[in-house]
This record gives C-alpha cells, sequence and structure tokens, in this order.
C-alpha cells in the first residue's frame, strides 16, 4: 500500500487493506482531482485519481474508526468517538463532510 503524503485515516492500516482488498463498491469521484473512493460496509477509503501520486492512499472514514481532529472539525464530538458511518447516499451526493468546511465532491459508483 503506497501512502500519500497526507496519509490521514481515522483507523489503521489493516481495515485500510480490507477496505481496498474487498470493497462492497467503488466510486470516481466527480472533483477535479478524480479521487477513487473505496467502501465496504459503512467504511470507506480515499486514494489518489490520475496524474502524480495516483493510487496513493489518502485517507479512510468510518465506524471502524474514530472521528480524530479532522471529524471533530466536521461533526463535533470529540477526537476519541467512533467516526460517522459513510452510505453509498452520501458518497453520490457528495454529503460527506471534509473537515474543512466542506465536503468531498459527489462520486459516481464505477463499480
Amino acid at each position: 500500500m503506497r501512502k500519500a503524503t497526507n496519509y490521514h485515516p481515522h483507523f489503521g492500516d489493516d481495515r485500510v487493506l480490507e477496505v481496498l482488498k474487498n470493497p462492497d463498491a467503488v466510486y470516481l469521484s466527480e472533483g477535479g482531482r478524480g479521487n477513487l473512493i473505496f467502501r465496504q460496509g459503512e467504511d470507506i477509503v480515499v486514494t489518489k485519481g490520475a496524474g502524480a501520486g495516483a493510487g496513493d492512499v489518502i485517507t479512510g472514514y468510518g465506524p471502524s474508526g474514530i472521528k480524530g481532529e479532522s471529524g471533530v472539525k466536521a461533526l463535533g464530538g470529540n477526537v476519541d468517538d467512533p467516526g460517522a458511518p459513510i452510505t453509498h447516499d452520501d458518497i453520490v451526493n457528495g454529503r460527506i463532510p471534509d473537515g474543512g468546511g466542506g465536503t468531498l465532491p459527489a462520486a459516481k459508483q464505477i463499480r
């Protein structure tokens, strides 16, 4: 597994690899970078899209991990609280808070 320089998943590397190896669905972000989002259950892993670093893991969210600093900024609560569940509808409708006051771009399911 290659990690982006800003790698910051909210659960361990073992869970990241599990989601990447056996996703329930894969999505292509409609944002300018074309990131890929892998979903297993209510957890997601986001990787870089085309270009430099393509395929590098950026982050992971979901109830298998903790909110962390960015999750608290996006959702409130405490850093050690469980992460929020991420659904198919959240992904395709661009409703995943990004911790910077916005949301991840909507994505189309490709698998």
